[in-house]
Protein backbone atom coordinates (compact mmCIF):
# COMPACT_ATOMS: atom_id res chain seq x y z
CA UNK A 1 0.00 0.00 0.00
CA UNK A 2 0.87 3.56 -1.17
CA UNK A 3 0.91 6.79 0.53
CA UNK A 4 1.90 9.65 -0.75
CA UNK A 5 3.27 12.70 1.35
CA UNK A 6 2.48 16.33 -0.01
CA UNK A 7 5.72 18.29 -0.16
CA UNK A 8 4.09 22.38 -0.65
CA UNK A 9 5.98 24.92 0.90
CA UNK A 10 4.48 26.21 4.07
CA UNK A 11 3.28 29.84 3.34
CA UNK A 12 5.24 31.66 5.53
CA UNK A 13 8.42 30.10 4.15
CA UNK A 14 6.90 30.39 0.37
CA UNK A 15 5.99 34.04 1.00
CA UNK A 16 9.61 35.40 1.97
CA UNK A 17 11.03 33.31 -0.58
CA UNK A 18 8.95 34.23 -3.48
CA UNK A 19 9.13 38.21 -2.50
CA UNK A 20 13.18 37.67 -2.76
CA UNK A 21 12.65 36.33 -6.27
CA UNK A 22 10.25 39.37 -7.06
CA UNK A 23 12.90 42.06 -5.80
CA UNK A 24 15.92 39.78 -7.16
CA UNK A 25 14.22 39.76 -10.53
CA UNK A 26 12.97 43.63 -10.59
CA UNK A 27 16.43 45.10 -9.60
CA UNK A 28 19.26 42.24 -10.26
CA UNK A 29 21.17 43.61 -7.37
CA UNK A 30 21.31 41.30 -3.65
CA UNK A 31 18.54 41.44 -1.83
CA UNK A 32 18.59 43.14 1.62
CA UNK A 33 16.81 41.65 4.21
CA UNK A 34 15.52 44.89 5.40
CA UNK A 35 13.85 45.18 1.59
CA UNK A 36 12.04 41.54 2.36
CA UNK A 37 10.45 42.63 5.66
CA UNK A 38 9.12 45.99 4.63
CA UNK A 39 7.40 44.95 1.83
CA UNK A 40 5.95 41.93 3.82
CA UNK A 41 5.67 43.93 7.22
CA UNK A 42 7.26 42.06 9.53
CA UNK A 43 10.39 42.23 12.01
CA UNK A 44 13.91 41.82 10.26
CA UNK A 45 15.18 39.53 12.37
CA UNK A 46 11.86 37.44 11.29
CA UNK A 47 13.39 37.90 8.08
CA UNK A 48 17.11 36.76 8.85
CA UNK A 49 15.76 33.48 10.61
CA UNK A 50 13.85 32.33 7.58
CA UNK A 51 16.77 33.40 4.93
CA UNK A 52 18.86 30.87 7.14
CA UNK A 53 16.54 27.60 6.61
CA UNK A 54 16.01 28.87 2.81
CA UNK A 55 19.66 28.78 2.76
CA UNK A 56 20.03 25.32 4.45
CA UNK A 57 17.48 23.83 1.46
CA UNK A 58 20.36 25.74 -1.12
CA UNK A 59 17.39 28.12 -1.94
CA UNK A 60 19.60 31.44 -1.69
CA UNK A 61 22.90 32.71 -0.99
CA UNK A 62 23.92 35.20 0.74
CA UNK A 63 26.69 38.14 -0.17
CA UNK A 64 29.12 39.78 2.53
CA UNK A 65 29.63 43.51 1.77
CA UNK A 66 28.18 47.13 1.24
CA UNK A 67 26.37 45.47 -1.38
CA UNK A 68 25.66 42.81 -0.28
CA UNK A 69 22.48 40.63 0.31
CA UNK A 70 20.34 37.15 -0.74
CA UNK A 71 20.35 36.23 -3.92
CA UNK A 72 17.83 33.40 -5.13
CA UNK A 73 19.36 29.96 -6.91
CA UNK A 74 17.90 28.23 -9.45
CA UNK A 75 16.06 26.13 -7.79
CA UNK A 76 14.60 28.65 -6.47
CA UNK A 77 13.15 29.65 -9.52
CA UNK A 78 12.19 26.22 -9.77
CA UNK A 79 10.19 26.27 -6.69
CA UNK A 80 8.47 28.97 -7.10
CA UNK A 81 7.36 27.81 -10.94
CA UNK A 82 6.30 24.84 -8.95
CA UNK A 83 5.47 25.92 -6.08
CA UNK A 84 6.75 23.25 -4.64
CA UNK A 85 9.83 22.41 -1.75
CA UNK A 86 12.72 20.13 -1.17
CA UNK A 87 12.23 18.88 2.70
CA UNK A 88 16.10 18.40 3.89
CA UNK A 89 17.26 15.03 5.05
CA UNK A 90 19.10 14.96 8.36
CA UNK A 91 21.62 12.47 9.69
CA UNK A 92 23.09 13.82 13.25
CA UNK A 93 21.06 16.99 12.99
CA UNK A 94 23.05 17.34 10.01
CA UNK A 95 21.25 18.04 6.60
CA UNK A 96 23.02 15.69 4.09
CA UNK A 97 20.30 15.84 1.31
CA UNK A 98 16.94 16.68 0.01
CA UNK A 99 13.49 14.79 -0.61
CA UNK A 100 11.55 15.78 -3.39
CA UNK A 101 8.78 13.94 -3.05
CA UNK A 102 8.17 10.48 -0.59
CA UNK A 103 6.07 7.94 -0.58
CA UNK A 104 5.25 5.43 2.03
CA UNK A 105 4.86 1.18 1.04
CA UNK A 106 3.32 -0.88 3.87
CA UNK A 107 3.19 1.42 6.07
CA UNK A 108 1.06 -0.77 8.34
CA UNK A 109 3.46 -3.83 7.69
CA UNK A 110 6.06 -5.11 10.15
CA UNK A 111 8.49 -3.37 7.76
CA UNK A 112 7.60 -0.09 6.30
CA UNK A 113 9.47 1.58 3.71
CA UNK A 114 9.87 5.36 2.14
CA UNK A 115 10.46 5.72 -0.85
CA UNK A 116 12.47 9.44 -1.95
CA UNK A 117 13.36 11.14 -4.44
CA UNK A 118 16.17 12.93 -3.57
CA UNK A 119 19.10 15.66 -3.79
CA UNK A 120 22.58 15.53 -2.87
CA UNK A 121 24.50 12.28 -2.63
CA UNK A 122 23.13 9.46 0.18
CA UNK A 123 25.32 6.96 -0.66
CA UNK A 124 27.75 7.57 2.51
CA UNK A 125 25.06 7.35 4.89
CA UNK A 126 23.44 3.91 3.68
CA UNK A 127 22.84 1.55 6.58
CA UNK A 128 22.76 4.69 9.18
CA UNK A 129 19.43 6.13 11.13
CA UNK A 130 18.60 9.59 9.09
CA UNK A 131 15.15 11.69 9.49
CA UNK A 132 13.24 12.98 6.80
CA UNK A 133 11.34 16.40 7.44
CA UNK A 134 9.18 17.90 8.84
CA UNK A 135 7.48 17.76 5.99
CA UNK A 136 5.14 20.74 5.12
CA UNK A 137 2.17 18.63 6.40
CA UNK A 138 4.17 18.00 9.73
CA UNK A 139 5.11 15.02 9.51
CA UNK A 140 8.55 13.84 10.50
CA UNK A 141 9.73 10.10 9.36
CA UNK A 142 12.58 8.35 10.88
CA UNK A 143 14.68 5.29 10.17
CA UNK A 144 17.56 3.66 8.34
CA UNK A 145 18.75 4.46 4.89
CA UNK A 146 19.27 1.09 2.90
CA UNK A 147 19.21 2.64 -0.52
CA UNK A 148 21.00 5.91 -1.78
CA UNK A 149 20.21 6.98 -5.55
CA UNK A 150 18.20 9.49 -7.34
CA UNK A 151 15.56 7.36 -5.82
CA UNK A 152 16.32 6.02 -2.71
CA UNK A 153 15.11 3.92 0.66
CA UNK A 154 14.90 3.77 4.03
CA UNK A 155 13.35 1.47 6.39
CA UNK A 156 10.83 3.35 8.56
CA UNK A 157 11.02 3.13 12.07
CA UNK A 158 8.98 5.86 13.40
CA UNK A 159 6.33 8.43 11.37
CA UNK A 160 6.16 11.34 13.77
CA UNK A 161 3.07 13.57 12.87
CA UNK A 162 3.80 17.15 14.66
CA UNK A 163 0.87 19.14 15.12
CA UNK A 164 -0.14 22.21 13.18
CA UNK A 165 -0.41 24.57 16.17
CA UNK A 166 1.01 28.31 16.44
CA UNK A 167 3.32 29.36 18.37
CA UNK A 168 1.56 31.56 20.49
CA UNK A 169 -0.27 28.50 22.15
CA UNK A 170 2.97 27.00 22.88
CA UNK A 171 5.23 29.81 23.98
CA UNK A 172 6.17 31.25 27.56
CA UNK A 173 4.27 34.67 27.27
CA UNK A 174 5.76 38.21 28.52
CA UNK A 175 9.20 36.81 29.33
CA UNK A 176 11.88 38.27 31.43
CA UNK A 177 13.86 41.20 29.24
CA UNK A 178 17.09 43.02 29.84
CA UNK A 179 18.02 46.22 28.04
CA UNK A 180 21.24 46.80 26.18
CA UNK A 181 22.59 49.52 29.23
CA UNK A 182 21.06 47.37 32.38
CA UNK A 183 23.93 46.51 34.67
CA UNK A 184 24.80 42.66 33.94
CA UNK A 185 24.55 41.93 38.22
CA UNK A 186 20.99 42.82 37.74
CA UNK A 187 20.37 39.61 35.92
CA UNK A 188 22.52 36.78 38.01
CA UNK A 189 20.00 36.11 40.53
CA UNK A 190 17.62 36.02 37.84
CA UNK A 191 19.55 33.51 35.82
CA UNK A 192 20.53 31.32 38.49
CA UNK A 193 17.40 31.37 41.03
CA UNK A 194 14.94 30.62 38.29
CA UNK A 195 17.32 28.45 35.93
CA UNK A 196 17.01 30.90 32.91
CA UNK A 197 19.73 29.75 30.08
CA UNK A 198 18.32 32.71 28.28
CA UNK A 199 16.94 36.24 28.99
CA UNK A 200 15.48 38.30 25.99
CA UNK A 201 17.14 42.02 25.21
CA UNK A 202 14.88 44.87 23.80
CA UNK A 203 14.98 48.21 22.62
CA UNK A 204 13.07 51.10 23.84
CA UNK A 205 10.29 49.90 21.62
CA UNK A 206 10.20 46.39 22.72
CA UNK A 207 12.39 44.79 19.57
CA UNK A 208 14.37 42.05 20.46
CA UNK A 209 18.31 43.31 19.67
CA UNK A 210 20.01 40.25 21.45
CA UNK A 211 19.91 37.60 23.95
CA UNK A 212 22.06 37.37 27.30
CA UNK A 213 22.75 33.72 27.95
CA UNK A 214 23.81 32.26 31.06
CA UNK A 215 27.22 31.26 29.55
CA UNK A 216 28.00 34.35 28.55
CA UNK A 217 27.58 35.95 31.90
CA UNK A 218 29.64 32.79 33.54
CA UNK A 219 32.37 33.75 31.00
CA UNK A 220 32.15 37.66 32.35
CA UNK A 221 31.91 36.48 36.16
CA UNK A 222 35.10 34.39 35.32
CA UNK A 223 36.88 37.26 34.21
CA UNK A 224 36.36 39.38 37.12
CA UNK A 225 35.62 42.28 34.87
CA UNK A 226 33.28 45.26 36.67
CA UNK A 227 30.60 47.32 35.60
CA UNK A 228 29.63 45.15 32.75
CA UNK A 229 26.68 46.21 30.81
CA UNK A 230 24.46 43.61 28.95
CA UNK A 231 24.96 44.83 25.95
CA UNK A 232 28.73 44.14 26.32
CA UNK A 233 28.26 39.93 26.49
CA UNK A 234 24.34 39.56 24.93
CA UNK A 235 24.09 37.69 21.53
CA UNK A 236 23.41 40.27 18.48
CA UNK A 237 20.40 39.95 16.19
CA UNK A 238 18.71 36.71 17.84
CA UNK A 239 16.89 34.07 15.82
CA UNK A 240 13.03 35.22 15.79
CA UNK A 241 9.69 33.59 15.08
CA UNK A 242 6.37 35.31 14.58
CA UNK A 243 3.48 33.65 16.66
CA UNK A 244 1.53 33.18 13.98
CA UNK A 245 4.13 30.33 12.90
CA UNK A 246 3.41 26.38 13.14
CA UNK A 247 5.76 24.29 15.35
CA UNK A 248 7.24 23.17 12.17
CA UNK A 249 8.65 26.25 11.21
CA UNK A 250 10.11 26.56 14.79
CA UNK A 251 11.47 22.75 13.90
CA UNK A 252 13.03 24.12 10.79
CA UNK A 253 14.40 27.31 12.60
CA UNK A 254 15.93 25.77 15.20
CA UNK A 255 17.55 23.21 13.21
CA UNK A 256 18.86 25.35 10.60
CA UNK A 257 20.08 27.81 13.17
CA UNK A 258 21.79 25.08 15.47
CA UNK A 259 19.76 26.28 18.65
CA UNK A 260 17.08 25.31 21.14
CA UNK A 261 15.27 28.59 21.79
CA UNK A 262 13.77 31.15 19.66
CA UNK A 263 12.00 34.53 20.60
CA UNK A 264 8.97 35.05 19.90
CA UNK A 265 7.88 38.57 18.01
CA UNK A 266 4.02 40.22 17.05
CA UNK A 267 3.35 41.23 13.13
CA UNK A 268 5.23 45.08 14.58
CA UNK A 269 8.26 42.75 15.50
CA UNK A 270 7.56 43.38 19.43
CA UNK A 271 8.58 40.48 22.23
CA UNK A 272 5.81 38.60 22.67
CA UNK A 273 7.21 35.37 24.24
CA UNK A 274 10.04 32.89 23.91
CA UNK A 275 9.39 29.40 22.68
CA UNK A 276 12.15 26.29 23.36
CA UNK A 277 12.51 22.94 22.22
CA UNK A 278 11.07 21.79 25.65
CA UNK A 279 7.75 23.43 24.72
CA UNK A 280 7.43 21.64 21.65
CA UNK A 281 8.50 18.54 23.07
CA UNK A 282 5.73 18.78 25.92
CA UNK A 283 3.26 19.59 23.28
CA UNK A 284 3.88 16.44 21.39
CA UNK A 285 4.06 14.50 24.19
CA UNK A 286 0.68 15.56 25.85
CA UNK A 287 -1.00 14.88 22.71
CA UNK A 288 0.83 11.53 22.40
CA UNK A 289 -0.55 10.39 26.10
CA UNK A 290 -4.27 12.07 25.31
CA UNK A 291 -4.60 9.54 21.65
Amino acid sequence: MFYSLSMGMSDSIYNVLKTLVDIYSRENIPVKSKEIAEALKVHEGYIRNIMSVLKSMGLVISKAGPHGGYVPTSKAYDIISKQTLSVPIYHNNTAIGYALDISLIGLLTERPLASMRVLGDLSPYVQKEVRVGPLPSGIVIMGKLIKADLESLMEVDSVVSIPHVPVSEIMTRKPVTARPDDPLDKYIDVLSKRRYRGIPVVDEQGRPVGLLMSSRVVEALARCAGNIKVGDVMILNPPVINASDDIYDVIGAMLANNIGRLLVVDDEGKLVGIVTRTDILSRIASLESIA
